[in-house]
């Protein structure tokens, strides 16, 4: 299988924007590799990808809130991303990734900085491991953080299960990266159980990743009922730009804002989503 990592179109002109309000809950970004070098240790490289080209993206598609999700290619060094909360405190909030061996002293500066949440990433090289995750949770239950799982729900169908009783809220990345495409797929319905007690959240996002046709929003709108259906308080959005790690095209943002009104057309649900819900995540 070819994935591609390549620039992002340019060109985004979305039907309609997104409200001012709203929140993109999942993107990364990869300043020049000689300010901020990437780790030896990774899966692949990714092109760069700056603030500055996100900041156009947010200008077309109409948001101002974001949530930076540490990307694997950096390891476990948070300059980029500690550089980044700095300099945009009111628009940002973080997602990062720290060894279980991370002091205190050390989450409470991330914590001020807006840091609200830890991810484990077991699809790519460079970050934390499921072993990880029980000593994690005991580090970032007192800041009130969650965990975020990036892991193939169809390979891993009890993950799901086991992640909802670590004691701290758990969110899936991308519909729970299903490589198993059908509705019924053992670990995307252990996802929707976990998403349907509380303590498990899903991002809408990704869906490239797993749909099996061009027309992402059609194919995956199964999948957004199932979880709407058993908790539409613990489901976000995100823009997972810019894409990194997929398999060509590479998907036009514009039209996956499209997607999203296709996704959820009542107004009022999209601003639960969109706003509510992401606030109370990431305590904006």
């Amino acid at each position: 299988m070819d994935y591609v990592n390549v620039p992002v179109d340019p060109v985004c002109q979305p039907i309609r924007v997104l409200p001012e309000k709203a929140i993109d809950s999942h993107f990364h970004i990869f300043e020049s590799q000689s300010r901020y070098p990437f780790t030896p240790d990774r899966s692949f490289t990714p092109v760069e990808s700056t603030w500055s080209q996100y900041k156009q993206l947010m200008q077309s598609v109409g948001f101002r809130r974001g949530v930076l999700v540490h990307p694997s290619v950096y390891g476990f060094d948070l300059s980029s991303f500690k550089d980044l909360l700095i300099a945009h405190p009111e628009q940002l909030r973080g997602v990062c990734v720290i060894k279980p061996n991370t002091i205190e002293s050390e989450i409470e500066q991330l914590h001020s900085l807006g840091v609200r949440g830890v991810r484990i990433n077991i699809i790519y090289a460079g970050g934390s491991q499921l072993e990880d995750a029980k000593r994690l949770a005991d580090l970032i239950k007192p800041f009130g953080w969650h965990l975020q799982f990036l892991v193939d729900v169809s390979l891993k169908p009890d993950t799901p299960v086991w992640a909802s009783k670590l004691g701290v809220s758990v969110v899936f990345d991308h519909f729970g990266h299903p490589s198993n495409f059908d509705i019924a797929d053992p670990g995307f319905q252990n996802l929707c159980a976990c998403v349907k007690e509380g303590v498990g959240w899903a991002k809408l996002s990704g869906a490239y990743r797993f749909a099996k046709i061009a027309t992402h929003a059609h194919s995956v709108q199964r999948h957004v009922d199932a979880l709407l259906n058993v908790n539409v308080n613990s489901l976000v959005w995100g823009s997972d730009w810019p894409h990194t790690q997929i398999i060509a095209p590479i998907p036009n943002d514009g039209e996956l804002v499209d997607d999203l009104y296709q996704w959820l057309p009542d107004p009022q649900l999209r601003e639960q989503v969109l706003i509510a819900n992401a606030e109370r995540l990431y305590d904006f």
